[in-house]
Order: structure tokens, then C-alpha cells, then sequence
């Protein structure tokens, strides 16, 4: 296969993939806000699409089809991260068990729930009054087997740490002295299921005027953390296409899906450029 972009329902293109093909998939779909999304993107139309389905079940019963497409397009060792927010959350957490449950012969489980990881975005939701501010989304991370990939991350080094290892040897390595012996930092503390990191700015360079365009940082971690170079990337509701960037500067391999022939364009625009 090709890096390729689809237009189209992915239900529709997701069966015409083959079985396995995929290493990671992330999806960001619509979140069921009861409303009409818009962006605007410079000297290009509005980035539109409706993200109304009326109650959870007809949200469910949209998503339930295309994730269990998305499921066979998985590798043995690859994984799935759903990213939604309050509305839905309860309601796919209790999807993807159904669609990732049974079992194998011997009783033992095919399918893995890894993580909820919480994103802690920071910015938005400034102006509510009869409740606290709404500041996080949630990720649902599902491995298609036990043999799932995953690559430690390490969070950078407090100065506390630094101040602590706080001797260099001849190759830049940082190491403390305890009782005659060296120990060499390794980095930081290893990465938890809570990410703070900022959503884009409305004056970001990195905005491209797609609606709810999610930052490269956000699509690079999940990258980094469940797939390895060479491994194939899926994203069946790609918008403007930040996780394929992520993936093109990761040196992975990308399939990108979206109905919407404005965000297939801007996508294709962005990965020609590297933005």
C-alpha cells in the first residue's frame, strides 16, 4: 500500500481495506454536541459538518458499525485511541468493551482496554456559570491483543532531578554518586494517563481553520507511545489531517479518511508542506 487520502464515509472506505493493515488507529469524531461545526480557513470555504445524533443511542448506533470496521483493519499488536468528551464518553467506553470483548479459546481475552487517558487542555470553557469549567477530553486507549506495542515515554526531568543527578561523564550523561556508586539518570518520571497539554491558540501558527483541529503534540505522543517506524497509521475521521502529519514526521505510514472533500484538500495541503 500507498500513503493514501479517502474521501468518503469510512464505512464505505474502511471496507475496502484489508484485514490487519493497520498498526494504530486514532479516531476524533464527532462528539454528538447537538450542533452545526464551522471553521474558516483562509481564502478557502468553510470547514463544516454537523455533529448531531440525537440521543446517545443514535450516536452509538453510528459509531458502533465503523468501529467494528476499524477493528478489523487492526494488526494482531495494534491499538485503538477514541477520543470524546463528556457527552459520550460513558456511553463508547461501554461500545468498545462490547465490540472489543469475548474471548479466546481458554477463556482468555483477545482484546485489551489499556488506558483512559485524560487530556487537560487548558484553554476554552471560560464562561460557565452553574458548574466547574469543562478543561479535559477523554482518550480510550484499546489494544487488539496482550502483545500490543508500547514504547515507554519519559516526561523531562524536574530540576529537583537535575539538581540531584548533578554530575556529567565523559559522553553528557547526568549521574548521582550514592554510597561510591554511579547511577545515571534515565530521565524523567514515566508518562501517566493524565496530559496537560495546551490546546491550540486561536492566534497559533499551527491553526488551520478546521473546527476542532486537535494540536500535533496531542497526535505525536499517542504516535510515539503505540506504534513504531515503518507501522501504519489510520485516521478514518481525519479533518484537516494532524494525525498524518504527526505520523509523516514520525516516519510512519498514513491512511486518512473524511467525508468532507474541504478537509481532505487542506490535508493534503498540510502534508505536501510538512505543516
Amino acid at each position: 500500500m500507498n500513503d493514501a487520502l479517502y474521501i468518503g464515509d469510512c464505512l464505505d472506505v474502511l471496507g475496502g481495506l484489508p484485514d490487519g493493515c493497520a498498526h494504530l488507529i486514532y479516531l476524533d469524531p464527532p462528539f454528538n454536541t447537538h450542533r452545526r461545526r464551522v471553521g474558516r480557513a483562509r481564502g478557502k470555504p468553510d470547514l463544516a459538518y454537523n455533529d448531531a445524533f440525537g440521543s446517545p443511542a443514535g450516536y452509538i448506533a453510528y459509531m458502533r458499525p465503523r468501529v467494528e470496521a476499524m477493528r478489523r483493519t487492526l494488526a494482531p499488536n495494534g491499538s485503538l485511541f477514541f477520543h470524546c468528551d463528556w457527552r459520550m464518553s460513558h456511553h463508547v467506553r461501554l461500545m468498545l468493551d462490547d465490540v472489543f470483548g469475548g474471548h479466546a479459546r481458554g477463556g482468555k481475552s483477545r482484546a485489551v482496554f489499556v488506558n483512559e487517558i485524560i487530556w487537560r487542555y487548558g484553554l476554552g470553557a471560560s464562561k460557565a456559570r452553574r458548574r466547574l469549567l469543562t478543561k479535559h477530553d477523554v482518550i480510550f486507549w484499546y489494544a487488539n491483543g496482550p502483545d500490543y506495542t508500547f514504547n515507554l515515554i519519559r516526561e523531562a526531568p524536574t530540576p529537583a532531578m537535575l539538581a540531584k543527578y548533578c554530575h556529567t561523564d565523559a559522553q553528557g550523561r547526568r549521574y548521582m554518586i550514592s554510597y561510591g556508586r554511579r547511577y545515571y539518570l534515565q530521565g524523567g518520571k514515566p508518562l501517566d494517563d493524565v496530559w496537560d497539554i495546551p490546546a491550540i491558540a486561536p492566534t497559533s501558527r499551527e491553526r488551520v481553520g478546521y473546527p476542532t483541529q486537535k494540536p500535533l503534540a496531542l497526535l505525536k505522543r499517542i504516535i510515539a507511545l503505540a506504534s513504531n517506524a515503518g507501522d501504519w497509521v489510520l485516521d478514518p475521521f481525519c479533518g484537516s489531517g494532524t494525525t498524518l502529519v504527526a505520523a509523516q514526521a514520525l516516519g510512519r505510514r498514513w491512511i486518512g479518511i473524511d467525508a468532507n472533500p474541504e478537509a481532505i484538500a487542506l490535508a493534503r495541503a498540510r502534508l505536501a508542506g510538512g505543516a
